[in-house]
């Protein structure tokens, strides 16, 4: 497993602020793609793979977060301007290069001759309305905290567009390079449409229902000496035990969302190779529209009641580290140890914030969570005896995750389990992290101080400024708790050691490192 050691003996802050002077304010550059995998294939061995999935991918829907699965397939079957690469750097997809001319206006220069997989031609005027459509608020777009900030888009022949913001964001291109900001032909680019037609690597050949799903390479790929592959034969392994049990018996070659409980099974396995990374994060989110969790001192009673440790122990075998505050990740020049640790554990603490809410004799309430997806469940187990503690009493409502997002979505809950990452890897995630309204986000959940501090972060012209905005924001959050981010688990994927070109990506887009499957290699 890859985990990171801060330096000893410095402030975070003042090690990476002095370091990072102008990192993120880069002048205007060009950039090109580099190779997903340098593997060749053996002309002996079928290049087949047989993938055991966590469940089966909804039907593809433009622009909307439909999990990690539904990452995989948007890079499987479509394809957006950039995408994540080797490393986790952004690299050109349909685009051939693009530059920031500054920190609101950004220009691509497409791929020539592009086709969608049924010969389409896929130009400058499809990204356009793409984009249009994903900074639709009403669409519901994953994307749409930084497409939103669109002003306008100028096309240039087929291959050329720039796009200008409203407002400063030099994190804009880590949404355009998200798999959900996928380029959509007109005709698909409906809220109500399924996706079939995209100009990714692969199509679907035949599925089955609730069983399998079979891809083929896209005869018309931009990049077709890069798709080692002939085939990805997807099934279905809700169970987590039979996954496991599926890739040791040699019946698939690859697996995602390996248990917790299994690493050190698999890690010692011969001819098995585990993946894993410190990256999503579960949690708990709060109906805050009526109720005790309406109450900003009850849900900062939750952030002192519940014992982190104890939740890493019991959800995640030990497979993850504890969280007391916000996840900004070791390099960023925003993260602090008061950023770091907003709450502790502290019973009487949160027994004192629930008398003064006017609760001191504690109250009932219920937790949503799932049981698809083991740590979300444990997670509610663990921090149900925590919370009892102080007074909380929570009753459990399980079920399977389309019951959980239908429930979160339409704030059928109380308080529940969350899990999920980060859309991007820099601070401006929080903006959706707090008010997307979505099934990872408190719900009815807004404070107009805490955006306007996040904005000022995102906007301000200087590091020192975008400091001390995202400091103020911090603050807020620390007495308003929008969430409590318990743990940050290690994801992990695993698969035969035949299997070459895999990276599990770093961090929060470790959900996004399915997006290699497409360009992986099998040796004999």
């Amino acid at each position: 497993m890859h985990t990171s050691v801060p330096l000893a003996g410095q402030s975070r802050r003042s090690r990476i602020r002095a370091a990072a002077g102008g990192v993120l304010l880069v002048g205007a550059m060009t950039l090109t793609a580099c190779a997903a995998t340098e593997a060749t294939p053996d002309a002996d061995v079928p290049q087949v793979l047989t993938v055991g999935l966590s469940g089966e991918p909804q039907p593809l829907k433009v622009g909307l977060n439909q999990n990690a699965l539904g990452y995989m397939m948007d890079a499987l079957v479509a394809q957006g301007l950039l995408r994540y690469g080797p490393g986790g750097e952004i690299e050109p997809a349909l685009a051939e290069s693009y530059e920031q001319v500054d920190n609101a206006t950004y220009s691509f220069t497409l791929r020539p001759d592009l086709q969608f997989s049924d010969g389409t031609p896929l130009t400058s005027e499809d990204v356009k309305r793409t984009f249009e459509f994903l900074a639709d608020p009403a669409n519901a777009a994953y994307t749409v905290a930084g497409m939103s900030r669109i002003d306008s888009i100028t096309t240039d022949g087929d291959s050329q567009l720039t796009v200008k913001l409203k407002e400063n964001d030099p994190d804009f291109l880590s949404y355009v390079a998200n798999p959900t900001a996928f380029i959509v032909k007109e005709d698909e680019l409906s809220a109500d449409a399924t996706v079939t037609i995209g100009a990714g690597p692969f199509v679907i050949d035949e599925q089955v229902q609730g069983v399998s799903m079979d891809l083929v390479p896209n005869e018309l790929y931009y990049d077709p000496e890069s798709v080692n592959l002939s085939k990805i034969e997807l099934e279905y392994y809700p169970d987590t035990t039979a996954r496991t049990n599926a890739l040791l018996s040699g019946d698939v070659d690859f697996i995602d969302f390996v248990p917790a409980q299994d690493f050190d099974r698999l890690e010692s396995t011969p001819g098995i190779v585990l993946d894993a990374q410190a990256g999503p994060l579960i949690g708990l989110t709060f109906n805050t529209t009526s109720g005790p969790f309406a109450n900003p001192l009850v849900r900062e009673a939750v952030a002192y009641a519940i014992d982190r440790d104890h939740v890493v122990s019991a959800a995640d075998a030990g497979k993850a580290e504890p969280i007391y505050g916000i996840v900004l990740g070791e390099d960023s020049p925003f993260a602090t140890e008061d950023s770091e640790s907003l709450y502790s554990y502290d019973p009487k603490k949160a027994k004192e914030l629930l008398d003064e809410a006017g609760y001191p004799d504690g109250f009932d309430a219920s937790i949503l969570t799932m049981s698809q997806y083991p740590y979300h469940q444990d997670t509610a187990v663990a921090v149900q005896g925590d919370l009892a503690a102080v007074g909380i009493n929570l009753t459990l409502d399980s079920g399977d995750q389309p019951t959980w997002v239908k429930k979160a979505t339409g704030g059928e809950f109380e308080v529940k389990t969350t899990g999920g990452s980060g859309l991007i890897t820099a601070p401006s995630y929080l903006e959706s992290w707090y008010f997307a309204n979505a099934s990872y986000t408190s719900f009815g959940y807004d404070n107009p101080d805490l955006r306007a501090a996040l904005v000022e972060g995102r906007t301000a012209e200087t590091e020192e400024e975008r400091a001390e905005a995202y400091d103020r924001a911090f603050e807020i959050v620390a007495v308003d708790t929008p969430r409590v981010d318990l743990a940050q688990r290690y994801n992990g994927y695993a698969f035969k050691d035949t299997i070459e070109g895999f990276e599990n990506l770093p961090g929060f887009l470790s959900y996004y490192s399915l997006n290699a499957l497409p360009y992986l290699t099998i040796s004999g």
